[in-house]
């Protein structure tokens, strides 16, 4: 959020800056503030690189021309003025909305008053789509063998291919059959250790040197180098407070996190479960798998809160919809999910399933014409693709040539930016 500040010296320029100097850090890092403060003369030529003016009480009545001229200029500017306590007392704050301005604040109001309107904007920001907003897909299965990581891989895959810049965060601490099979490894999981570990902050920048670019559209996160924050990052509570972190700073850099759980049943599990805006539950259609995951349902039902973000996902040895069905006639009665939950198509069996790890490519440019669009429209279903975007998208009717991904030696690649 650009925000440009205006007064008529550079006294009372100060004074509006130090209420933005009051803002934590933190706020300030989720808000992404790149503050700029400047002179009434000055403001015109630099209005379009501003997405909110704050005008301070020392212009006076000049300050409802600077308005106009910058809503003239920028309609969808947002303005917040601060007037004197007098003119405040006297309702300047009722007649100035006609103007364009958005809240108007008294010299003597609380920092926070202004934290909160700068929050609120963001939130329109990120609803307009002015402002990313991550899309958090947490795969999680209830037994080892359903193809989850596969499948996580692959929609990563499709996401990125559709110009959704995609984080694929490997959850899965002991085995770490995501990163084995992207052929992702390096010093990076050193930065993860020292967030488990206290060792440093979880922020913008620490984030972008852990992150490891894959392709130009995705990333990895891989699990910590040490075995001790490995089993504290899963199974600690203060593991609770990390994922929510990692989640809460890569929202605003990635347009789609996606999670692989490797099933793992704890705090930060439970953490990532209630942050998720789809929780994708893998099965497949094995007798073992369905007395899993009929017990594994009740727990995450327990800590996502209710059963509106959950969604099977059919991984079938046969791929058809009478399997679904059938699981479904099992399933429902007992966990009551909703017809939405079984909105996404099963995914078809494809021979060349366990061949895709350290091929450069996954599921999605390695598999059949039918497994790639079930793919495409599970990342329609998911509400990270737009349909609209699917006939301007990759062909789907011939395998995708070249790889995907691979590890940008001598140096990081593109998939983090801003």
């Amino acid at each position: 959020m650009k925000v440009m500040v205006i007064d008529n010296s550079s006294e009372n320029q100060v004074k509006c800056a130090r209420r933005l100097e009051a803002i934590s850090e933190r706020d300030k890092e989720l808000l992404d503030l790149q503050i700029k403060v400047v002179t009434e003369k000055e403001y015109e030529e630099r209005i379009d690189q501003a997405d909110v003016l704050i005008l301070g009480s020392g212009l006076g009545s000049s300050a409802i021309t600077i308005t106009r001229r910058a809503r003239a200029k920028s309609p969808w500017i947002n303005v917040i003025m601060y007037v004197t306590e007098q003119a405040y007392a006297d309702g300047a704050f009722r007649s100035v909305h006609s103007e364009g301005v958005r809240k108007a604040l008294a010299d003597n109001s609380s920092p926070i008053d202004l934290l909160q309107e700068l929050i609120a904007i963001h939130a329109d920001f990120k609803r307009d789509g002015r402002a990313r907003d991550g899309r958090v897909i947490v795969v999680c299965h209830a037994k080892g063998g359903v193809g989850a990581t596969s499948i996580v891989a692959g929609l990563a895959e499709v996401f990125s291919s559709f110009n959704r810049r995609t984080l694929l965060w490997d959850l899965d601490t002991s085995s770490r059959d995501l990163s084995r099979s992207l052929a992702v490894t390096g010093a990076e999981s050193r930065i993860i250790s020292q967030w488990v570990n206290g060792g440093r902050e979880i922020n913008r920048d620490s984030v972008r040197e852990a992150v490891i670019p894959i392709s130009d559209g995705a990333s990895v996160l891989i699990p910590p180098d040490g075995i001790a924050e490995s089993i504290d990052l899963v199974c600690h509570t203060d593991g609770m407070l990390i994922a929510e972190r990692i989640i809460e700073v890569t929202s605003n850099l990635f347009d789609t996190i996606i999670v692989d759980t490797a099933g793992h049943l704890g705090p930060a599990m439970g953490a990532l479960l209630r942050a998720a805006d789809q929780v994708v539950v893998v099965i497949d259609d094995g007798a073992l798998g369905l007395s899993a995951v009929d017990l594994f349902l009740d727990f995450v039902k327990a800590l996502v809160g209710g059963t509106d973000k959950i969604t099977i996902l059919v991984n079938s040895y046969t791929g058809t919809f009478s399997k679904v069905t059938q699981l479904r006639s099992q399933l429902e009665p007992s966990h009551r999910l909703g017809g939405s939950a079984w909105r996404l198509p099963p995914v078809p069996y494809e021979p060349k399933a366990a061949l895709w790890p350290a091929t450069g490519r996954t599921l999605y440019s390695l598999g059949t014409p039918a497994l790639r669009n079930a793919l495409v429209e599970i990342a329609v279903e998911l509400g990270v693709v737009n349909k609209n975007q699917i006939t301007a998208g990759p062909m789907l009717d011939a395998s995708p040539s070249g790889k995907w991904y691979q590890r940008f030696l001598g140096g990081k690649g593109t998939g983090v930016t801003n």
